[in-house]
């Protein structure tokens, strides 16, 4: 098996294109993204406003790639001390996709409309609406619920996350298009507790 080198090149390639989409998702966040232009950028990043046109298409296509990223961050806590969480799956469940509706929420507005955009893109590219490792460790996690009698396991562990994941996409959504505080979904909402208490045996 060939293991590919990576050079310094590249690796200073991706830390200027991770710079640059730092510095976006702070302008977009805080003047909108409507009202943030390259240029802005450009001089907040202190670059020329070439190095952001290398990196990215436009500002449409920046704002795209800042959305995948979110989409794409590591949830841990369904991957740490699985066994011993398992035995309160519903816990422990509940607060990873919290957590991973905070992400979008503290993104802020302009990011909550590309919400739908950035699911179709990942599914089109990984054939997966959101991260891989959010998917299998809730998998796993699933599984270990099931094996200790916590789960309902009349229902596959792969049928299971695949219809969780259909919810979180569908309250992430819902919350972009109504533009309410996520917590009037997440937490106070009528629908995450009860789906997930249909699942839980604890």
């Amino acid at each position: 098996m060939t293991v590919k080198h990576i050079t310094k090149r590249q690796l200073q390639t991706e830390a200027n294109r991770q710079y640059i989409m730092n510095v976006a998702q702070n302008l977009f966040s805080h003047n909108g993204y409507e009202k943030t232009s390259m240029k802005e950028i450009s001089t907040a990043a202190k670059l020329p406003i070439g190095s952001l046109y290398y990196h990215f298409k436009n500002k449409e296509d920046l704002l795209l790639q800042i959305c995948i990223s979110i989409a794409r961050t590591p949830m841990p806590n369904l991957s740490q001390d699985v066994v011993q969480k398992a035995r309160k799956p519903y816990q422990h469940l509940f607060k990873e996709i919290d957590m991973y509706g905070d992400l979008w929420a503290n993104a802020g507005e302009a990011f909550a409309y590309n919400v739908y955009r950035t699911f179709e893109y990942i599914y089109d590219t990984e054939h997966s609406y959101l991260s891989i490792d959010f998917y299998n460790n809730m998998l796993n996690f699933i599984k270990v619920a099931q094996s200790i009698g916590t789960f309902d396991d009349t229902i596959s562990a792969e049928e299971a996350t695949e219809y969780l994941f259909m919810i979180i996409r569908t309250l992430i959504y819902e919350w972009s298009q109504t533009r309410h505080h996520h917590e009037d979904i997440w937490l106070c909402g009528k629908y995450l507790p009860r789906i997930l208490k249909t699942f839980v045996k604890e």
